[in-house]
């Protein structure tokens, strides 16, 4: 253990922890929660809706995915997560490891969180339900799979979508937070390429297209509506700046981006900044008695 901390000394340095504070851990804890919700709700039944056997919109044939939902979740949650490690290594910055791990977590679990809510709430159908049903006219019922057919319940919104866009979004707000390709008004140096605008703007949307990749697919294979899609998607981008902008600055304000804290995240807890703040509303209330 004592070799691990003079390693961790020697190269993020002796005041590498000292912004961590017992706040955090409650933090990671609610992190926590949302995971365990999550499963919950994955686990209880689905609204089973009804259906008519001549609508079209239920009748498409059943297909694979080209996307898995394995891949899926893997590079939406570790993609963004490993940058965020390789920044925190490059700038010796635990800090930087710490909050977008939190971040990407805490972006996944409430993006998946409200996913699954809506999706057995709602209980829509799938456009390719009826070849899960598999009717059979004799029996007037459903002989597929029960597994198959509660999966051909869940199309909105859609899974797919709101995975790779929390994890897309959250890494292209990563990396919009480190070269501050989103804030137009920042001044760049001349003669470096490292400050071309258009080529820190396409680094930024690159993640954009791979997620925006997933949600056309899931069109493609019959797994969903165009509405759920939409939903979906927009739901992921919700979560990841929302989740995000807890833990690290708005790349979109100049502000952010002060030579001091370029690129670094949010203090959150900082008994230094709570005393002044206090002490100035303390100020203020004493000129407003006089």
């Amino acid at each position: 253990m004592s070799q691990l901390k003079s390693t961790i000394d020697h190269y993020f340095g002796v005041d590498a922890l000292d912004w961590f504070d017992r706040s955090y851990i409650t933090d990671w804890i609610v992190v926590g929660i949302l995971w365990f919700l999550t499963g919950a709700v994955k686990a209880s039944p689905v609204f089973e809706r009804e259906f008519d056997l001549e609508d079209l919109t239920i009748s498409h044939p059943q297909k694979e995915d080209q996307v898995s939902s394995f891949f899926n979740n893997t590079t939406a949650l570790f993609g963004p997560l490993i940058i965020a490690i390789i920044i925190g290594f490059f700038q010796r910055s635990l800090l930087i490891i710490h909050h977008g791990a939190i971040g990407i977590c805490a972006t996944r679990g409430l993006a998946e969180l409200i996913t699954e809510v809506l999706k057995h709430s709602v209980g829509r159908l799938r456009p390719d339900f009826l070849s899960r049903c598999q009717w059979d006219k004799v029996i007037q019922k459903c002989t597929g799979l029960d597994t198959t057919m509660a999966n051909g319940r869940k199309s909105f919104p859609s899974g797919h979508s709101s995975t790779a866009f929390s994890g897309m979004f959250f890494l292209s707000l990563l990396i919009a937070g480190q070269t501050a390709a989103w804030c137009f008004n920042i001044p760049k140096a001349p003669r470096c390429f490292k400050s071309s605008r258009m080529g820190v703007f396409v680094l930024t949307i690159l993640p954009l297209f791979w997620a925006t990749h997933v949600a056309v697919s899931r069109l493609q294979d019959y797994r969903h509506h165009t509405e759920d899609v939409i939903a979906g998607s927009l739901l992921g981008v919700v979560c990841s700046l929302l989740c995000y902008l807890i833990f690290w600055p708005n790349p979109f304000l100049a502000s952010s981006f002060h030579p001091e804290a370029f690129g670094q995240p949010r203090l959150l807890y900082r008994e230094t900044d709570y005393v002044r703040s206090r002490a100035t509303d303390l100020d203020l209330e004493g000129v407003v008695e006089h």
